[in-house]
């Protein structure tokens, strides 16, 4: 599989990350109401909007967010149902109603302290309890946009992976069957990289507003550029299956020249010989026709040991020719 593919599977799993905080206008009445009135006694003005929204904003990000306005809220909602506005100072020792002097905190533990001032001890807690749920609510976040992620990876590495392993088997690198398998491992590669960003940038996102923001914001651009990837992806794949091919038919054609030239090398060899051959023939055959004829007996004896010597320089025996018997060409006698 192409090296784009893993980057694409992230950049579109990033892209459907979607992340929505609670405003005002997404709570319901009752959620709402505890923002404005939480705390307060009766008989006293309520918060403004400008408080409300920043008792909105003491709750955790993570636990007042959400795929969209109404998840959010709901979220919000579920969070608050058992939490009271506990003041750090109380109204009893002259506590104010302002955002700056409210905690949320669990309903028992605002009752069980009753008028006593919240100690730093407490405030402490308070504000690590604060952090954890923000914590716990992200990764939760996280895990339910995970699955999505993955399906979104899966689905965009599993063509791209298809068509590699397919052109790998016309070209003849796999089989058919070891293509499915490579497939198959890289769509599941795919969907872990889609299924892990989504997680991260869910939990990041849900954890910290400004994030959620600005992912929102780039997700057109994400999309479009994840797009983007895809394209030039198909055409890498194309790309490289044209390189590919060209490359292999080039070894091919180097591998037939070299053959080919093999095979001269060894005609030449054989050409050469054949030539020497003959030169040598050529002498022989000089030395046989240019050699003195003696007249008689005496004459053809000697001509004959002279055949006998040039037949056995030549490699002749007498199994290639009844002509030359070995034991006429062994026992012939001597010149005298």
């Amino acid at each position: 599989m192409s090296d784009d593919s893993h980057p694409n599977s992230a950049v579109n799993a990033a892209a459907t990350t979607n992340i929505h905080h609670a405003n005002l206008q997404d709570l319901p009445l009752s959620a709402a109401r505890r923002l404005y009135k939480g705390g307060i006694r009766p008989g006293e003005p309520t918060r403004t909007r400008v408080q409300a929204q920043e008792m909105l904003e003491k709750i955790p990000p993570s636990q007042r967010a959400g795929i969209d306005g109404k998840s959010a809220a709901n979220n919000t909602e579920q969070y608050l149902s058992d939490k009271h506005a506990s003041h750090i100072k109380p109204h009893s020792k002259g506590g104010s109603n302002n955002p700056n002097n409210i905690k949320w905190e669990n309903a028992k533990d605002n009752i069980s302290r009753g008028d006593k001032t919240m100690s730093w001890q407490e405030q402490m807690r308070l504000n690590a309890k604060s952090q954890f749920d923000n914590l716990a609510g992200a990764v939760k976040a996280g895990f339910q946009a995970a699955p999505l992620g993955a399906a979104v990876g899966a689905v965009t590495a599993a063509p791209f992976s298809l068509l590699t392993n397919a052109l790998r088997v016309v070209r003849g690198e796999i089989s058919a069957q070891e293509a499915t398998t490579a497939t198959l491992k890289d769509t599941v590669m795919g969907g872990a990289v889609g299924g892990a960003t989504a997680f991260a940038t869910t939990t990041v996102a849900a954890a910290c507003p400004p994030i959620a923001i600005a992912l929102t914001v780039a997700a057109p651009v994400l999309g479009v550029v994840g797009a983007a990837g895809m394209v030039y992806e198909f055409f890498k794949i194309l790309d490289d299956h044209k390189q590919d091919v060209k490359v292999y038919y080039e070894s091919l054609t180097q591998q037939e020249l070299a053959n080919l030239q093999a095979i001269e090398n060894e005609l030449i060899y054989e050409h050469q010989k054949n030539l020497e051959f003959l030169v040598e023939a050529e002498a022989i055959n000089q030395e046989i026709t240019n050699r003195p004829i003696a007249p008689g007996v005496e004459g053809a004896m000697q001509r004959l040991r002279e055949s006998a010597a040039i037949a056995q320089s030549l490699g002749l025996t007498s199994a290639d020719s009844k002509l030359l018997p070995d034991s006429q060409l062994r026992y012939l006698p001597p010149h005298s």
